[in-house]
Order: structure tokens, then C-alpha cells, then sequence
């Protein structure tokens, strides 16, 4: 058990605590009581589910390891972290998952097409540089 497990585990246990006595003070007509006691359970439930998702996280990050040692292939985890998303293909560390941008094939271009192709690079280049 991971450590984000045991404190998903608190956080639940605290929710429903929580939830049970705001039940029993609305019951016994404590009214803003219970209501202040049962504001705090989203916010705890809401603790619970990302304790959750890095639990799950960090235990498929062991096992990709264990399989990598044994000397198997395996696939990426995806998304490692946000910044997946936005580094435009680059490895931005070294326990990235991004899988290494696709070849680009332009040695099968014509003549033709090569130049149009430089000329979209050149272009590409000259608007990234401002």
C-alpha cells in the first residue's frame, strides 16, 4: 500500500464520519450544525479520488519498471505529467513517457515536392523565431 492509498483511505473514512454526523445532527435538529459538518465531505471526497489516481499512478510506474528490468518492451505511460501535452514532442525529462516524434520521410519527396517542403520549414522557422 502506497502511501496516496492510505491517505485516500483517511480521507473517505473522514468523509463518511463526517457525513453520518451531519446526518445525525440534521436528524436531532441541529440544523446549521450539521450543514457546517457536511460542507467539508465534497472537499475530502475530492481528496480521496486524486490520493486515488496517484496510487493507481505510482503502482503502473513500478510495475512499467519491474517489466523494463526483466528485459521486456513496454509501452509508455501516457500522459507523464501535463506538460505531455504541450512539449510539442520534445522529452522534457528524463522519466518522460512521450514517445519519440514519428520519422519524417522526405527522402521519398521529388524535387517538387522537397522544395515545397523547405520552403514550409523555412516558414515555420521564421514565424517560431519571432
Amino acid at each position: 500500500m502506497t502511501r496516496h492509498l492510505a491517505l485516500a483511505r483517511a480521507c473517505r473514512t473522514l468523509a463518511l464520519t463526517e457525513l453520518a454526523a451531519a446526518a445525525w445532527l440534521l436528524v436531532d435538529h441541529e440544523w446549521l450544525l450539521g450543514i457546517l459538518v457536511a460542507w467539508a465531505a465534497p472537499s475530502l471526497l475530492a481528496a480521496d479520488a486524486v490520493c486515488r489516481c496517484a496510487h493507481h499512478r505510482a503502482r503502473a510506474e513500478a510495475q512499467r519498471a519491474a517489466r523494463r528490468e526483466a528485459g521486456e518492451q513496454v509501452r509508455p505511460l501516457t500522459p507523464c505529467c501535463p506538460l505531455w501535452k504541450h512539449s510539442d514532442g520534445q522529452v522534457h525529462g528524463p522519466d518522460c513517457t512521450r514517445p519519440p516524434l514519428p520519422r519524417r520521410d522526405t527522402y521519398r519527396l521529388d524535387d517538387a515536392g522537397r522544395a515545397a517542403f523547405d520552403e514550409i520549414v523555412r516558414h515555420y522557422n521564421d514565424r517560431s523565431a519571432a
